[in-house]
């Protein structure tokens, strides 16, 4: 049985975060993740490390400042992986928040930045924006404003995160699933762990256990709690649970991102640049239960959403075909009102030798990190010091590597384990045109030599990855017969 201070349920940026911190401060930590690192919400983000501009407008003030500080530190962290980029924000007529609201919010969020800010914004007037963005609309079109912030490779990172975790000794466990737990015979929690690969059960004895489920959070809570105090009431949920789509496109601008209000309710909507990719995003539809496979498949309804307000920024793009989309359920606080006023502060909770954290953003892993290893460290009467230098994370593979040097580093550094895996979260072939279709083969091929496939278990790897594919086709596909968007 492995014995450890630290279990971690969870592989998103918040699990590996925590399990990175705690093992670099001298604690002993196992992780569990029962599909792949990043697999969520984690992969499924605005590829942006920001303080959230338009959480300023519902007074999140302390959230804003602490996230770009984060911003810097996470950017020096991963310097391959995250890049300032500008921002254009278009002003027209008709906005439901007028030019100079937008421009106070500007200077409060350089302020907020302190000296750790990248280039001051500056605002324009409409000659100016279009000369930026030729293809902008210019009817009604204002000024506007240009600040700046950061692009990242969310998948990427998080699997940095978890790679200098295992570095400072955690044992990191994907598609490995928490299937029991019951109180251990000298204290602490057994948990009773399954591999959901090659299955074979085995268990796992840790003095303080941290759930860091994102959107299963609830769920797992509820069943831990129900084998270690059988008979207790179940918790009340802690989760708000929200849908975001985003769409991906070959490049739609001169290199800048966008920042914009969508016509149909004002919500904040992003042209985000990234590398030779758009992602233009995002929705929040609040979902009923994060459990039910269709919380987690983006809506034609969505994907039109999305159309709709890339026609009206850049209508000469509105006909364009989309490369991919990604679909992420946001594992927000519970909370009253409405959806866009909802806090992304995290909040952790405490059952005997369990902690539950949910909420926060992805650009704040760290601070998230440190409030549960200070937790557990007075719990273990450890040293109230907690080291966190923003280090450079262990350097990823070169771009240009073939299917061997790939699959070796994701199989043997990156915790890789299946072929959707590599495309998906290891590499950026699944921005190719054909999806990483034809990568997709020889990759196979080589995953089988080091992880031991079968011809059989080849096919399957493929088949399910092709299959995946198709679902998200046929979904553009729809949205682009029907209804087409009309610039607004």
């Amino acid at each position: 049985m492995d014995r450890v201070d630290l279990a971690v349920i969870g592989g998103g940026i918040t699990g590996v975060g925590i399990a990175r911190l705690a093992a670099r401060n001298g604690l002993s930590v196992a992780l569990f993740e029962r599909a792949d690192l990043a697999s969520g919400a984690s992969s499924a983000t605005s590829h942006m490390l920001h303080g959230g501009l338009r959480y300023l407008e519902h007074g999140q003030f302390a959230l804003v400042r602490e996230s770009l500080a984060e911003r810097t530190a996470v950017s020096r962290m991963a310097p391959g992986l995250a890049r300032p980029r500008r921002f254009l924000m278009p002003f027209y007529r008709g906005d439901r928040r007028p030019g100079w609201m937008v421009r106070t919010g500007l200077w409060l969020y350089d302020s907020l930045a302190g000296g750790r800010g990248l280039e001051p914004h500056q605002s324009f007037g409409a000659a100016a924006a279009l000369a930026l963005e030729p293809d902008l609309e210019p009817e009604g079109l204002l000024g506007g404003a240009i600040y700046g912030d950061v692009v990242m490779d969310d998948a990427r990172i998080t699997v940095s995160v978890a790679m200098d975790a295992a570095a400072h000794g955690a044992a990191i466990h994907s598609h490995t699933e928490v299937t029991g737990a019951r109180p251990g015979a000298e204290g602490g929690i057994e948990l009773i762990v399954r591999d959901a690969l090659e299955g074979g059960e085995r268990s796992a004895l840790a003095r303080y256990v941290v759930i860091a489920c994102g959107a299963w959070s609830d769920s797992v809570r509820t069943r831990l709690l129900r084998a270690l105090e059988p008979g207790r009431p179940d918790p009340a949920r802690l989760l708000r649970p929200t849908r975001g789509v985003h769409l991906v496109f070959p490049a739609l601008t001169r290199g800048h991102g966008i920042t914009a209000f969508a016509p149909r309710d004002g919500r904040v909507v992003f042209v985000v640049p990234f590398g030779e990719w758009s992602i233009v995003g995002t929705t929040e539809t609040e979902v009923v239960s994060s459990e039910s496979p269709d919380a987690w498949s983006p809506s034609l309804e969505e994907v039109r959403y999305l159309r709709e307000a890339l026609a009206r920024l850049l209508p000469s793009q509105a006909r364009r075909p989309a490369l991919a989309l990604m679909a992420g359920v946001r594992p927000l606080a519970a909370s009253d009102g409405t959806l866009a006023a909802a806090s992304r502060e995290h909040r952790v909770t405490e059952d005997g030798d369990l902690f539950t954290i949910v909420g926060g953003k992805y650009t704040g892993f760290r601070p998230m990190a440190h409030d549960i290893v200070a937790r557990v460290m007075a719990r273990l009467h450890r040293s109230a010091r907690i080291d966190d230098p923003a280090t450079p994370l262990p350097p990823w593979l070169a771009a240009e590597a073939g299917a061997e040097a790939l699959a070796a580093f994701a199989v043997e550094r990156a915790f890789a384990r299946r072929l959707e895996d590599v495309v998906r979260r290891r590499s950026l072939l699944w921005l190719a045109p054909d999806g990483g279709r034809i990568a997709a083969p020889l990759l196979a091929e080589a995953l089988g030599r080091r992880l031991g496939w079968d011809a059989t278990r080849t096919r399957e790897e493929l088949r399910a990855f092709h299959a995946r594919l198709d679902d998200d086709e046929r979904l553009l596909h729809e949205a682009y017969e029907d209804h087409a968007p009309r610039p607004a």
